[in-house]
């Protein structure tokens, strides 16, 4: 279990300027990166953290690793403070940065994990059916012997997946897992991670901009802004509630009189390019024959599809929405 209270960490930076050049002062500016912060993450959840660029992801997992000190708050992890107890709670949880790496350089990858089995002191049995099985689902037989250096971006990012989970981590932190790998690799990366989850109910805390990870992976999403967390809900409830909003898309073939953007109160046009048109429409409100009765005002079209709001899309609004 990951419980996190009143979490707050804030910067310092000087100002910079010709004034402050001057006149020899050093006044300084107070960032939140993330302001007061609380959720519980129970054992076998998977749980997405998702927000804008500089919105606090980042900083949040590495004070749950334990690598920065919070300003202020309370952290537990298994019921171990991360900041105090680095030794003790980094035997239970497992970590991949997608841009910063846990193996050696110029050591072959096996030497690598030979080495967290010491670290971690994994038993035998349980580091060969780990390492045997990652190997084989994630395919890594022909550069197991290689050193990292030699690997391609992609290669590094599922070796240090590997790492994450070969001693059995109660909680693992996932930051970009799938960045730089091709749409096969991803698929497989998914599958695996998914079926850990299941079956060993490890708990699993991911920050991604690829949000069908995040919809593939997790059962909960907590978006996160200005360093405070907007939205915490389950997806089934998100789904219910945004899967009104449906998107159709249309190729326009003549243009009777020029269409505005919002046609009826439940009526909107996201997208109108060229001879592509997208209309987002409230499936509760506005049925499809009043819907194409009302575009039939505008234009003439054809090659019509009716698509559910991706999770991308209701993450946009949502962000668009606490704004306003």
């Amino acid at each position: 279990m990951v419980e996190v209270k009143d979490l707050y960490k804030e910067y310092s930076i000087k100002k910079r300027g010709a004034t402050h050049y001057f006149l020899k002062r050093s006044e300084r500016t107070i960032i939140k990166a993330v302001d007061h912060v609380s959720f519980i993450v129970n054992q076998g959840e998977a749980v997405g953290y998702v927000g804008p660029n500089g919105s606090g992801k980042s900083t949040t997992i590495k004070m749950l690793t334990g690598v920065l000190q919070p300003t202020s708050g309370e952290i537990r992890v298994n019921g171990i403070d991360p900041s105090k107890n680095r030794i003790e709670n980094n035997r239970n949880i497992g970590v991949v940065f997608g841009n910063r790496s846990q193996l050696w350089w110029d050591v072959p990858i096996i030497e690598s994990f030979g080495f967290l089995q010491k670290l971690y002191q994994i038993p035998d049995s349980i580091y060969k059916n780990n390492l045997e099985y990652f190997v084989d689902k994630l395919e890594l037989q022909n550069i197991i012997n290689r050193p990292e250096r030699q690997l391609s971006f992609g290669q590094r990012i599922r070796c240090n997946i590997v790492a994450a989970f070969l001693h059995n981590p109660a909680v693992v932190y996932l930051d970009e897992p799938t960045i730089g790998l091709d749409l096969e690799s991803k698929e497989r990366m998914r599958n695996i991670i998914n079926k850990i989850n299941k079956e060993r109910e490890t708990t699993i805390f991911i920050t991604s901009h690829d949000l069908l990870d995040i919809e593939l992976l997790c059962n909960r999403l907590l978006i996160i802004d200005n360093g405070k967390i907007i939205t915490d809900t389950d997806f089934d409830n998100m789904l219910k509630i945004y899967n009104r909003k449906q998107i159709f898309k249309c190729r326009v073939i003549d243009k009777l009189i020029d269409i505005p953007m919002n046609l009826k109160k439940d009526i909107k046009v996201r997208r109108l390019e060229g001879n592509h048109l997208e209309v987002e429409f409230d499936n509760q409100k506005i049925d499809i024959k009043e819907l194409l009765e009302e575009l039939s005002r505008y234009v003439s079209f054809s090659d019509v599809s009716i698509e559910s709001m991706s999770i991308e899309d209701i993450v946009k609004k949502i962000l668009i929405r606490k704004e306003q």
